[in-house]
Formats: structure tokens, sequence, C-alpha cells
């Protein structure tokens, strides 16, 4: 029959099975974005980095890396919305309404420091301090703690 249908098969059982088992299985969407995409998130970082800090010196990071902070540690998704249900279609219309945006305003923008939000999101996030979200939403703030750590131990090596 071939290697394509044989995958099929043995993934629609592997499927079936858990769901016989009753085990609940995350499934993680593939973010594949234009490049254009990516360039255009370089781009509107180094605009805000200029707008914010008045220059976009402290930004460390190219089209690559950002292909991977945006792909592998955020799934193409705000950091605030790491659901699944933005697959497909509409991932595509919402990564028009995101942006990267330091989680430190202390250190440089490097791919360990930081984050895709929604554009509202991201003003929101500027007008704030890292201690107020350790505080106020400890869950979100020890999730994106533990996603930057992953990109130093991924990456930086």
């Amino acid at each position: 029959m071939g290697t394509i249908p044989a995958i099929f098969g043995q993934v629609m059982a592997s499927y079936v099975v858990t769901q016989l088992a009753g085990l609940h299985v995350l499934t993680e969407p593939v973010v594949n974005l234009d490049l254009n995409h990516y360039k255009m998130l370089h781009q509107r970082l180094i605009e805000h980095e200029e707008l914010l800090y008045g220059s976009a010196e402290e930004v460390l990071v190219g089209v690559e890396e950002v292909l991977y902070i945006v792909k592998e540690l955020w799934h193409g998704r705000s950091a605030r919305d790491q659901s699944s249900k933005d697959v497909g279609r509409k991932m595509w219309r919402s990564v028009n309404e995101l942006m990267l945006v330091r989680w430190d305003r202390e250190k440089p923008a490097s791919v360990s420091n930081l984050i895709l939000l929604k554009f509202e999101e991201a003003e929101a996030h500027e007008t704030t301090t890292l201690e107020n979200i350790k505080k106020e939403e400890p869950e979100f703030y020890d999730m994106v703690v533990a996603v930057l750590r992953r990109a130093i131990l991924d990456y930086m090596l």
C-alpha cells in the first residue's frame, strides 16, 4: 500500500487505543509560517524597540532566532494563550496581531528574554512590572520563566 497509508493507519490506531484507554494526549500543532511572517515579526520588534527605548541596539536576535522563538517556544500563539484552539487558518490570521516584546525590560531583547503577545497584551505588559505579574499571576509568571529557561538550555548551548 505504501508508506503514507501505513503511517496514517498507525496514527489512527494510536489515537483509537489512547481514546479507549481513557488517556488524554496533548498534540502539538505544527507551526509553519511563511518566512515573511518571521521577517515581519522581527521588523515589528525593531520598530517597537526604537519607539520604546530610542534605538534597536539591544535587539540581539535576527530572523532565524525569531523563527525559533515563535515556532519552538510559543508555538505561534500569544504567551497568554497557549491553548490549541487557534490552530490552522485562525492561527494565520492571529499572527498579524502578534509581536515580540521583552519579558524583562532591564535585559536586552534576546532569545531568552522575548515573549510573543498580542498588541493589546504587549501594551499592558509594558505598563506593569515583573514583580506585579509574579504576585498577581503566579501561574503565568512561572510558565513564562520555564519557557525562557528552556530557551537558555535549548538555544544557548
